[in-house]
């Protein structure tokens, strides 16, 4: 339900298509109850009053408020038992609402909308004085939201929308965030996920927002694009919290492609108050004392294969000497200890590491640490150090555990000895990889490396050249392939770097269809072994193809298809010609016994 505003416009009529408003009705027809919030447009860097004469994006519109949203909130004239509204966002446009809100069965929550529709027409043609009819507007949006409290949050918090295909091609990226306004805002619940192009449906379990929000009491609900939304309208369908009817699987079914459930690839903690009770500079070493919550949590986050590092402000000597002391200190890659902004520390420790911000998690007492944090590093969740009990069950960290997982770290600890060692032998850096004696080890999916390639293809972004995430299931079937699957591991002078790869491919046709590898090994030229094993198994053929399908995080896929000698095309890359790959030898090849890639 939208919030009712001043000079609310009569109902527009949009061409949604047929199907798509079939698809929105089959839906519905699945569900039993549903809540009914009341959504408002909001301003992310709202400082009212200021923001009026300060803000360089501040137009009012005839209503007197911010353009938020281009034309507010705009109801459609649609099909009948569908209520749909249209929104253009702005810079610093959000939709929000709140909670609890009561699950009522669809056909109550249908009357109160078309009450909703009556009673915020007349509102808007009283005649009386605009200071009057804004009064009454406010009681009225107050009103409709009904008891605040609720004891069923339903099994799902579903967005569904359409987003014209022939106005935008691209998906959008959006953000979920929940926050428990008990706590004043600092505990919150977020994910991610894609408005595009056609009819969407995106579902988030009430279960997983349950494990950081209580949705019985006072709750905000936030939806907003990252970054600066494309000047294209958005039209929304439910946008609620819903239950299926006995019977009813609301996933059976669900239309566009949701983004991948996010979960977290490095932990950035605090120190003072946060990792330790007390301030290390005040209270000095012997002060201090270790949140045994925290040790529980990194060392279950060590064992998944989480990285965690450091931004703490304090002098860097007594820090690193009290992590050691602590026992600690092996467990933080890149710590950045000083006096800056931990924003830079936090993009420093992801530019170190070569992982994307948008999969890290930073931990610390203070909000307005986090918020820094939050405002200045990309797609970074923050959590409150008050939060560390119960922690690990958090969906951020629902990753599986491995052999591969547990050895993480130590393979990231190498890399730093790896790169220090470079770094003093003046070498060039081809011959530095020569005297690394790298080796290339290739065999077929099993079942022992089955659990350690679903992590690979869930968690690998830049190098993954369709963009595919296979499930265990799918991977299952493949078993017993030949010629199909190719397992990669590596390892050199320094150390084991575990399974590093997994490709799919078409011998028959000489194409690989998908392809995921760590960036570990990236630039190592293991990829150029690779590609110039299987040119020979395939019988170096005229040409070779790699599908590919661009992604928001893949592009480093097409810069290493284009050095190997591919070029792009509609259907993806292709490599003319059967001449060997530059610079293989580089990297000593293995086969397994059964590592035939041939047809």
């Amino acid at each position: 339900m939208k919030s009712t505003a001043l000079f609310e416009p009569d109902a527009i009529s949009v061409a949604v298509p047929g199907d798509v408003l079939a698809q929105m009705a089959d839906f519905r027809s699945r569900l039993a109850a549903r809540s009914v919030i009341v959504w408002g447009e909001h301003c992310s860097e709202c400082a009212f009053p200021t923001c009026y004469s300060q803000c360089v994006f501040y137009t009012p519109r005839a209503d007197l408020h911010c353009r938020r949203f281009d034309r507010g909130i705009e109801r459609l004239s649609a099909a009948e038992g569908l209520q749909l509204v249209q929104i253009q966002f702005r810079r610093w446009g959000k939709l929000e609402g709140q909670g609890p809100s009561q699950l009522v069965p669809l056909a109550d929550a249908d009357r109160r909308e078309e009450r909703d529709a009556w009673v915020s027409a007349r509102l808007n043609t009283t005649g009386l004085p605009r200071r009057v009819s804004g009064g009454l507007i406010g009681r009225w949006n107050a009103l409709k939201a009904g008891p605040r409290e609720a004891d069923d949050a339903g099994s799902h918090f579903v967005v569904e929308t359409w987003l014209d295909p022939a106005r935008h091609a691209a998906p959008i990226p959006f953000t979920l965030t929940i926050l428990d306004l008990a706590k004043a805002g600092d505990t919150l619940f977020q994910s991610p996920f894609e408005i595009r192009p056609g009819y969407g449906r995106w579902l988030v379990p009430a279960d997983d927002i349950k494990r950081m929000i209580p949705l019985d009491a006072p709750f905000l609900v936030q939806i907003e694009p990252v970054g600066d939304a494309p000047p294209v309208p958005i039209v929304f369908g439910l946008t609620d919290f819903v239950r299926a009817q006995t019977g009813q699987s609301l996933n059976a079914g669900s239309a566009g492609a949701p983004a991948k459930r996010k979960t977290a690839k490095c932990v950035v903690w605090d120190l003072d108050d946060t990792l330790w009770e007390g301030v290390l500079a005040e209270d000095g070493i012997e002060g201090l004392r270790v949140r045994p919550e925290a040790v529980e949590l990194i060392k279950q986050l060590d064992a998944r294969g989480i990285l965690m590092s450091v931004a703490s402000k304090n002098d860097p000597e007594p820090a690193l000497a009290a992590l050691e002391q602590f026992g600690l200190r092996d467990y933080f890659l890149f710590p950045q200890i000083g006096w800056g902004p931990k924003s830079v520390s936090v993009r420093q420790i992801a530019e170190l590491l070569d992982i994307g911000s948008d999969t890290f998690v930073f931990i610390d007492d203070q909000p307005f640490e986090r918020a820094e944090v939050q405002s200045s590093v990309n797609g970074v969740t923050v959590i409150d150090s008050a939060l560390l009990d119960g922690l690990q069950d958090h969906p951020l960290f629902d990753v599986p555990a491995t052999t591969e997982s547990a050895r993480r770290r130590a393979m990231y600890q190498t890399e730093e000895t790896r790169q220090a060692v470079f770094q003093a032998s003046g070498s060039d850096y081809l011959q530095f990889l020569r005297d690394c004696r790298i080796e290339l080890r290739v065999s077929h999916l099993d079942g022992a490396s089955l659990e350690r390639v679903f992590e690979l293809t869930q968690r690998t972004n830049q190098l993954n050249f369709s963009g595919a995430r296979y499930d265990r299931a799918e991977l299952r079937a493949m078993l017993g392939e030949a010629g199909r699957t190719h397992v990669l591991s590596c390892s050199d002078k320094f150390g084991d770097y575990g399974i590093i790869g997994f490709v799919v491919a078409d011998p028959h046709r000489a194409e690989i269809e998908s392809f995921f590898m760590s960036c570990r090994v990236q630039r190592k030229r293991v990829e150029n072994a690779l590609f110039e094993y299987l040119r020979s198994a395939w019988g170096a053929p005229a040409e070779m193809r790699a599908r590919y399908r661009a992604t928001e995080k893949n592009a480093a896929s097409a810069r290493m298809l284009q050095s190997l000698g591919f070029v792009a095309t509609d259907e993806g890359f292709v490599r003319r010609g059967n001449l060997p790959f530059a610079e293989a030898g580089i990297v000593t090849l293995r086969l397994s016994a059964v590592s035939g890639a041939g047809p």
